[in-house]
């Protein structure tokens, strides 16, 4: 059973420039702390990001996976394709209002290896403040 986070935040950004920090995704490790690898392995035909590999620390252990990428209307999703989780799945879904943008991020989880319930459960709720925080500190700089 996945584990499962839900926050929006309102970031001082336009929708475009934050989708451009997004899909920037070999610059993840200068930004984010726990990631120390991130890489582009495939783009779709209009150049964006569709499958890209991580290494992160997840605290307990240092985590190896690959994510598939989609793009549904104002944000961007991915889904695990390979790795040392069974599933990591989320999305960042953007509502412009003009110079600022609303965002939402949905998180879930499923190690596929053993890890008591409540670290997991405090992983998702500190993975999901720091992505929403570290993304608007980058978007707004």
């Amino acid at each position: 059973m996945a584990h499962e986070g839900k926050r929006s935040i309102d970031i001082d950004a336009t929708l475009e420039r934050i989708l451009e920090v997004i899909t920037e995704i070999e610059d993840y490790p200068t930004w984010m702390d726990a990631f120390h690898k991130a890489e582009v392995v495939e783009r779709d035909d209009q150049g964006r990001p569709s499958r890209a590999s991580f290494e992160v620390d997840a605290r307990i252990k240092v985590l190896k996976y690959e994510l598939e990428y989609g793009y549904p209307e104002n944000g961007i999703s991915w889904k695990t394709v390979g790795g040392d989780v069974e599933q990591l799945d989320g999305s960042y879904i953007m509502e412009s209002k003009g110079d600022s943008t609303t965002v939402t991020y949905t998180y879930a989880i499923e190690p596929g290896f053993p890890v008591p319930g409540f670290m997991v459960k405090q992983g998702v709720k500190m993975m999901v403040t720091s992505a929403l925080e570290d993304l608007k500190k980058q978007a707004e700089a």
